[in-house]
């Protein structure tokens, strides 16, 4: 039984950003902290001079090494002279990785069970490409795999935490560690307006804290409106390819779902649909595995 019809029974080739950007074990913290915050980036695999995978860098780890060696009060030349050591020195070693000769669902189900939402894959034990899990909610959205229709009511969170408008930024990160929260549903009284992420957050925080490290200017004052990136809402009744669609177009990784003339409103993600399509396809495993045991 193949339950898919697309991307999970083709190679990881179809899948994977050839090419990722990555950076040398040479590179700096200086030198780090100044693209985090002009570029936001998240996570870099470090190589060698081989192409060789050698670790793991992401937003959070520049900030802290950055603000382990802060000096406070301390002018900013003399801040960077601390921020001259190499990125091996506090990268994390410990890489997730995964074959180029791995399927579509091998690399999903490990994405999935580690909690990560970037795998790099390697070819010949370089650094080849890597697969998000922004790929697989493209694939997913333009394919036609049978999670597409499933409708977002069997999926979605119908009872997130709410947040008003003018939270300040750090109310609500204070809130996301308090209740180890994944998102909250942005709100203007009864009205739904969109939500933040935990990544969102994390991003946000993590370049302004970049940029006042590097050359000590404080970040704007920020408050729950200002780190919505779209106001688009779903009906429960519509399809997980459309939330998908919805997901990969505006480079979102979760949607508000608040039907008009409804009380209920609610929240779906990408973990929650990428979940459903991972679950469908090992059970189709296991019942083939079963099938041909007999």
């Amino acid at each position: 039984m193949i339950v898919s019809h697309s991307f999970l029974t083709r190679g990881l080739e179809t899948l994977v950003t050839y090419n990722p950007i990555s950076v040398h074990e040479d590179v700096t913290l200086d030198e780090l902290l100044e693209r985090l915050y002009s570029t936001g980036f998240h996570h870099w695999p470090v190589v060698d001079d081989q192409q060789h995978i050698i670790g793991m860098i992401s937003d959070q780890d520049i900030v802290r090494a950055a603000t382990e060696r802060h000096i406070a009060n301390a002018p900013q030349d003399e801040c960077r002279k601390n921020y001259k050591v190499r990125v091996s020195n506090f990268m994390k070693r410990h890489v997730q990785m995964i074959d180029d000769s791995a399927s579509p669902l091998d690399a999903l189900s490990r994405i999935i069970e580690q909690g990560i939402h970037c795998l790099p894959v390697t070819k010949a034990g370089a650094l080849w490409g890597m697969v998000t899990t922004t790929d697989f909610i493209r694939e997913l959205a333009y394919s036609s795999h049978v999670v597409r229709d499933v409708a977002i009511q069997e999926v979605y969170d119908a009872d997130p935490e709410l947040v008003e408008i003018d939270t300040p930024i750090e109310e609500v990160r204070k809130l996301f560690i308090a209740g180890g929260l994944s998102y909250v549903l942005v709100i203007q009284g009864d009205c739904p307006l969109g939500v933040i992420t935990a990544r969102d957050l994390r991003r946000h925080c993590c370049r302004q804290m970049a940029r006042t490290l590097f050359d000590g200017k404080l970040g704007e004052t920020c408050t729950a409106i200002d780190l919505l990136k779209t106001t688009s809402c779903l009906q429960r009744t519509s399809d997980l390819g459309s939330a998908a669609t919805t997901m990969y177009e505006q480079q979102i990784n979760a949607v508000m779902v608040c039907p008009r003339g409804e009380e209920y409103f609610g929240v779906i993600t990408e973990e929650q649909i990428l979940n459903r399509v991972c679950n469908v396809e090992l059970a189709a495993a296991h019942k083939e595995t079963v099938g041909t045991s007999y």
